[in-house]
């Protein structure tokens, strides 16, 4: 169960993090109810597209893998979602150097944050939409106590995330720090900006030096700096807010007066309170939460073959029982090049590198029937192995005959560089 809690809070905690943050600039429209009923429209709007747009996205990759390509809806969406993080805090910056502010600055800024709410939840939620596969696997008993552990530990990574966002929330609306927010759209600007370059690097499109890549990598591997960054921000902020509302004055015209001061200091240190808690615990859960998940995986040793005709041959009796095979061939310059051999339908067979466009070089491993990305915990559709996109394993050339399986040694030459 931690371990769902732990997977799914990292996938989801900085984007809640965000939304909590960005929240309380909301300008109102006028005063009153109708001011509130502007802002409660444009959280219920932006959230609630975000959210939808996010199923209907994960139900067509679950039930039509290669009816849209990933890396294109992320190379669309992902500079999109930086300039609006920028557009908010740049107009929120002009917003509070004006006593009063123009109607059409505050329309304008209403609309931004709307459609970053949705675009920030659009790139986050179908990570953790289409981590609920894991939660039934094939031949489980749907209300063991096993599946019912992972079903809530799953459920608990969405409240968990949803509370930290919303505890965001309340420190910001208590104290109303520009740079908070600045600070926390920064970092999820940033984690958008390394996946845009981790795609194009895998098309090709640009090229990075080894100490780059090498930096890439470490973030890559230690996601969960990022939401430590943000949540370390929002311990700084509830400090502040338990000392302010330690120092309060409470000295009243009257009794009633007194009970009210004392009641709201009271409210505030008890929601800085609130909030330093859940951080720390929060940064417990997405560090040995996920490291205790992650310690529990190990790829499998690669199986021999033969060499004939300069190519890898493999026996098709020895892989024909619907389970992941791994193989490696070492190639001309030390590079270890490996690659990977199921069974699907028949005399079918998915055949790739142990590695995808997106996660690189990490590998696939099986479990409870399924094969899954190391790095994301993404479970692939074994029908779609052997095919391109998304984090399908790197389709290679290969071929069936005689009772063997072959695949040119050219073949995996050419590919070292992506396992250098």
């Amino acid at each position: 169960m931690i371990v769902q809690m732990g997977t799914v809070t990292l996938t989801l905690l900085l984007t809640a993090l965000a939304v909590g943050a960005v929240l309380p600039f909301i300008p109102s429209r006028g005063r009153g109810r109708s001011g509130r009923n502007a802002r409660t429209r444009v959280i219920l709007i932006g959230l609630g597209v975000g959210i939808i747009a996010s199923f209907i996205l994960t139900l067509v990759n679950t039930l039509f893998p290669k009816a849209v390509n990933r890396q294109s809806v992320a190379l669309w969406t992902l500079p999109l979602a930086i300039g609006l993080a920028i557009a908010v805090m740049v107009l929120q910056g002009l917003m509070s150097r004006k006593d009063r502010p123009s109607p059409r600055l505050e329309s304008t800024l209403r609309l931004i944050i709307g459609a970053y709410l949705a675009l920030v939840v659009f790139r986050s939620a179908p990570q953790a939409m289409a981590q609920a596969v894991m939660i039934f696997p094939a031949g489980s008993e749907l209300f063991s106590t096993q599946m019912v552990l992972i079903f809530v530990g799953y459920v608990l990574g969405w409240v968990v995330a949803a509370l930290l966002g919303a505890l965001a929330f309340k420190l910001l609306s208590l104290s109303r720090r520009r740079w908070v927010m600045n600070w926390i759209l920064v970092l999820l600007a940033l984690t958008h900006l390394m996946l845009i370059v981790r795609i194009l690097q895998a098309q090709r499109v640009i090229s990075m030096s080894n100490e780059a890549f090498e930096v890439l990598s470490w973030l890559i591997n230690h996601e969960a700096v990022f939401p430590i960054a943000a949540m370390s921000a929002l311990l700084v902020l509830a400090l502040l807010v338990w000392n302010e509302g330690r120092l309060m004055p409470l000295e009243g015209a009257n009794p009633a007066q007194e009970r009210l001061k004392k009641a709201r200091a009271r409210l505030w240190k008890l929601i800085a309170g609130a909030a330093a808690g859940g951080y720390l615990a929060g940064a417990l859960l997405i560090t040995l939460g996920v490291l205790i998940g992650s310690a529990e995986v190990e790829l499998s040793e690669p199986e021999s073959y033969s060499v004939h005709n300069e190519s890898a041959v493999i026996n098709v009796a020895d892989i024909s029982d619907g389970h992941l095979h791994r193989f490696a061939y070492t190639t001309s310059s030390g590079v270890e090049v490996r690659f990977i051999v199921i069974q699907k339908a028949g005399s079918s067979f998915g055949v790739g590198l142990d590695a995808c466009e997106i996660c690189g070089a990490s590998g696939y491993y099986e479990k409870d029937g399924k094969i899954i990305c190391k790095l994301c915990e993404v479970a692939m559709n074994i029908a779609t192995i052997g095919f391109k996109g998304g984090c399908n394993p790197i389709p290679i050339e290969y071929e069936v005959s005689n009772g063997t399986l072959s695949v040119p040694l050219s073949v995996l030459e050419a590919n070292a560089d992506i396992f250098a």
